[in-house]
């Protein structure tokens, strides 16, 4: 498969032509601009839309797959959807950022239900174990991540699902009930049940952490 991330036009963008304009003049273009300019087929536009949002974009998209490499696709299917929908583009009702997080969420819900791929991994949310430690009313004596992926690892699969995307995913019940197409009664109780459960494998690790230090 391309890799978007290789290089910022892919086969879908390959054929376009468009005149090319000043590189600093793109850089200090509007967004709005530019979402009317990829409309109307400017490679240009597209490329500096790319430049701009394609870290933020691979970021989401990390947290909400199971692999990078499908969270490249992810990525990589929501420039293409960018591409294909900027004259549906509507800088009233959403700025490119936000617009584009929602593109790259149903690209990922998409995914999740095409091949049944659930997340393991994050980008970083620095302060999840920090918060999760918190909710769990218990307080590890050894390295905050690797512990509380080690326990989360072992939780049944829907609730390692929403802990994971909770506490590491920065998502908030709502946003992961939508994801997961599951009530938003059900994820809480997820949630509470994998975190009450975590509480437990903490205070179990905790003395065995203290023995050995």
């Amino acid at each position: 498969m391309h890799n978007l991330y290789s290089s910022p036009m892919t086969s879908a963008t390959a054929t376009i032509t468009a005149s090319r304009r000043d590189p600093l003049a793109m850089a200090a273009c509007p967004e709005r601009t530019l979402m009317a300019d990829v409309a109307r087929g400017s490679a240009d536009a597209f490329e500096e839309l790319h430049r701009r949002h394609s870290r933020a974009v691979l970021m989401q998209a990390r947290k909400l797959c199971a692999s990078r490499e499908l969270a490249e696709e992810v990525a990589q299917e929501a420039f293409i959807s960018l591409w294909r929908s900027a004259h549906r583009y509507r800088p009233s009702t959403a700025g490119v950022s936000a617009w584009l997080s929602s593109i790259v969420r149903n690209r990922a819900i998409d995914a999740w239900r095409r091949a049944s791929a659930r997340p393991v991994e994050v980008e970083a949310v620095e302060d999840g174990p920090g918060q999760l430690r918190g909710a769990a009313g218990a307080e590890p004596a050894v390295d905050d991540r690797t512990l509380m992926l080690s326990l989360i690892a072992e939780l049944p699969m829907a609730q390692r699902q929403a802990v994971f995307l909770a506490y590491f995913g920065d998502m908030t019940h709502a946003e992961i009930a939508e994801l997961a197409d599951t009530p938003l009664g059900t994820i809480k109780g997820r949630i509470r049940l994998g975190v009450e459960k975590l509480r437990y494998g903490l205070e179990e690790t905790a003395p065995v952490a203290a023995a050995v230090a």
